[in-house]
């Protein structure tokens, strides 16, 4: 496979080559037009000029991918990882996003925003990738490293991803659908309600379905697991402002439901519903200098039903077990956020900006758990409220004869943890209420994350680049606040957790021909995490467990299993990226992508007792050691537009104790785009078009890559192949 991987690799670079010699020759008497993007992951600064490796997807781009969900769309981007399941397949807080190796579905650490809003979950930090239709997409900006740190603080660990959608277009009514695999259908409208010379409205709506596919393979089904199917409803109304040529300014409603009808078992479920008001802009004044401002609020609500099975579920004999309703959680928090910064140029000193930004997350996560019975055997109540201040300054020096700049950023953190509690009742098995009240810690701490970036402009086909930054991230209020059982299993609060610190660095060049045709980027980067979060097991027996409950109101000889996230100790995420994409041809466009990980705690402090540590010098969890990615791009006629992907990675592990082996897969998309006429578009594709099966998440062993299976564990098949056909029109 390596030998394989080196065979893609030299072929590529062989194909650069011959087109960074092909297009310089054409670049003096064929000008290329660039489309230009807004861009706003840099907080006005373009992406192309930040000392880091960027890439920033146009919606031509977007609409053209054959993925039909902004989860799979994104995954395709070279240096990033996402489960490749729908993540409308996935429990909502099961899904993983992987920058390198930054992100797991238990240690979030990459920020993934919406036009410059926070889209991490307030409370368990994954993402709701099912809020962003495709069809709204302007653009997709991505930062790679912490080469955002200061200017977003907080989870910018592993990067930035941005997106940012679409205005409604002055005077115009775009309506889509389109049907796929497994009763799949997308179906939307967006159009403008009204327009004067200052200020403009407009309204979209987009309804999403599936009855989904069965993601337990069928050796190991219980006549009670399904399919996951979904429904998912988004709303946006949207208005604009603008009082003179130098202003312009926004106020919008935003509303998400998803709703996944099955998780596994019949008898459980999801619905996420998520309301936010957003408002901000921007103000240029005579000197070239500009203020912009952006807050929001949302309220969210989460209402999860889980799924136990009598007798406990055993793969070995699946048939027998029965489900019942084991948990049901509703959890209700708000978000209230926003930031204000001032931005201009100082002589050599460009782009500075001068800013803060604060947001405040409150939560009330109550869950209800019941026996095999229907009895409840818990009702569990955690608050709890987490506070977030930043100040920045960020900017580059711009020598005026020699070809460099030097990027820097100073940004101090502040984070609080307040309010939280845990109350409720344990109930025994004839019914008596032991009750549970108690005021957890409160704690304050702060962060300096300082950045240096360098750029030199070596030629006009070669820039080199370097950047050293220091960066943190809170823990999610999952991990500080909930508490809860799972049969005889508990999970606790520990609001003593401290946020992880980071100390990256990063070196590398960006070869290119002089009208940005072809392009080849290569970055090695060095990360040292401290106070790495990981969910511990803190004893694995009755008899362990009986000391460690004592005094809690559970009864003796009830838990066979108490796990907590706690800073399990250091790690070290080092590796490098291969990006590159090249026009081979006035109608052909390739690129390919490649990134090597190496995730690894180098320490492990936490274990005490019967507690066992985390292994040490073995691939995190949830991290591929290498991906690879390649596209297709093929112009075939003026109308028709022909694409291809194909994405590939090898066996890794689902966990940091290498208890559970995900499969590698090689997976191809291929799709289409007709223009009918000027109104009409044809849209299409297949995705895993050789239907490859592979287990997304693998069988289970007891021990660290052991051979004894875990016969609880339910492993789960990878997307099937997929078929799309739609109809876009624009009036």
């Amino acid at each position: 496979m390596k030998f394989q991987i080196l065979l893609r690799l030299s072929a590529f670079t062989v194909a650069l080559s011959y087109c960074f010699s092909v297009c310089a020759q054409q670049a003096s008497t064929e000008p290329t037009t660039i489309e230009m993007i807004t861009v706003t992951a840099g907080r006005g600064t373009d992406l192309a000029d930040m000392p880091a490796s960027t890439t920033v997807l146009d919606r031509p781009e977007v609409q053209n991918m054959p993925q039909a969900t902004v989860d799979q769309i994104v995954n395709k981007i070279p240096g990033i990882y996402i489960n490749p399941s729908l993540s409308t397949a996935l429990h909502p807080t099961g899904s993983t996003f992987n920058i390198r190796g930054f992100g797991t579905s238990t240690n979030v650490n990459t920020l993934v925003m919406l036009d410059g809003i926070p889209l991490n979950d307030p409370f368990f930090r994954t993402i709701n990738w099912a809020q962003i239709p495709k069809n709204s997409i302007n653009s997709i900006e991505v930062i790679r490293g912490g080469g955002a740190t200061s200017l977003w603080g907080n989870l910018a660990m592993g990067g930035v991803v941005n997106v940012v959608t679409r205005a409604p277009q002055e005077d115009k009514l775009s309506v889509y659908a389109d049907y796929g695999s497994y009763n799949t259908v997308n179906t939307g409208i967006s159009g403008q309600l009204f327009k004067t010379d200052k200020m403009s409205m407009g309204l979209s709506f987009d309804y999403a379905r599936s009855d989904g596919y069965n993601a337990t393979p069928a050796d190991y089904r219980n006549p009670n697991m399904t399919a996951t199917g979904a429904q998912v409803y988004n709303g946006l109304l949207s208005t604009h402002f603008t009082p003179d040529a130098d202003s312009t300014y926004y106020l919008k409603f935003k509303f998400n439901q998803t709703q996944e009808t099955t998780a596994t078992w019949n008898v459980a479920g999801n619905n996420w519903n998520t309301y936010m008001l957003s408002a901000g802009g921007s103000t240029r004044f005579t000197d070239n200098s500009s203020v912009n401002i952006n807050s929001w609020a949302s309220w969210s609500q989460m209402q999860t039903t889980n799924a136990g099975q009598t007798p406990t579920f055993s793969i070995l004999n699946p048939t027998i077990s029965t489900p019942y309703v084991s948990q049901n959680e509703l959890d209700s928090y708000q978000s209230f956020g926003g930031s204000v910064f001032y931005q201009r140029d100082f002589g050599q000193f460009k782009d500075v900006k001068f800013g803060m930004d604060a947001r405040l997350i409150t939560s009330n996560d109550n869950i209800g758990q019941f026996g095999s019975t229907g009895a409840m055997s818990a009702n569990l109540i955690n608050n709890g409220e987490n506070t977030f201040q930043g100040l920045f300054v960020s900017g580059t020096y711009k020598f005026e004869h020699i070809p460099l700049d030097v990027t820097f950023g100073l940004r101090e953190d502040f984070y609080q943890i307040a309010n939280a509690s845990l109350s409720g009742n344990v109930y025994s098995a004839t019914g008596v209420a032991s009750p549970i009240s108690s005021n957890l810690n409160n704690n304050s701490y702060n962060s300096f994350d300082p950045s240096l970036g360098l750029k030199l402009y070596a030629n006009d086909n070669l820039d080199l680049r370097a950047g050293i930054y220091r960066n943190f991230a809170a823990p999610g209020m999952n991990q500080l606040y909930r508490t809860y059982l799972s049969g005889s299993s508990i999970t606790i609060a520990n609001p003593a957790l401290t946020p992880q610190t980071n100390f990256g660095q990063e070196i590398g060049f960006d070869l290119h021909t002089k009208q940005q045709d072809a392009k080849l980027a290569f970055t090695v980067f060095n990360n040292n995490l401290s106070n790495f979060l990981d969910l511990a097991t803190n004893c694995s027996s009755i008899a362990t467990c009986n000391p460690v409950i004592s005094g809690t109101g559970l009864a003796s000889g009830s838990i066979s299993s108490v796990k907590q996230y706690v800073n399990a100790g250091s790690a070290t995420l080092r590796g490098y990226e291969i990006i590159g994409e090249a026009e081979v041809a006035r109608n052909l466009k390739i690129s390919l992508g490649f990134t090597q990980t190496w995730a690894f705690l180098t320490n492990s402090d936490y274990g005490s007792g019967t507690a066992p540590s985390d292994p040490t010098n073995a691939q995190l969890g949830q991290v591929p050691p290498w991906t690879l990615n390649a596209g297709a791009q093929w112009q075939a006629t003026h109308d028709l537009m022909l694409n291809a992907h194909l994405q590939s990675f090898p066996s890794y592990w689902q966990n940091t104790g290498h208890t559970q082996l995900n499969d590698g897969a090689t997976l191809v998309d291929i799709g289409f785009r007709y223009q009918w006429d000027k109104t009409v578009q044809v849209y299409g594709g297949v995705q895993n078009v050789f239907n490859v099966q592979y287990l997304a998440q693998g069988l289970g062993v007891t021990t660290f890559e052991g051979n004894t299976l875990n016969t609880g564990t339910v492993p789960t098949v990878g997307m099937p192949r997929w078929f799309t056909l739609g109809m876009r029109a624009t009036f």
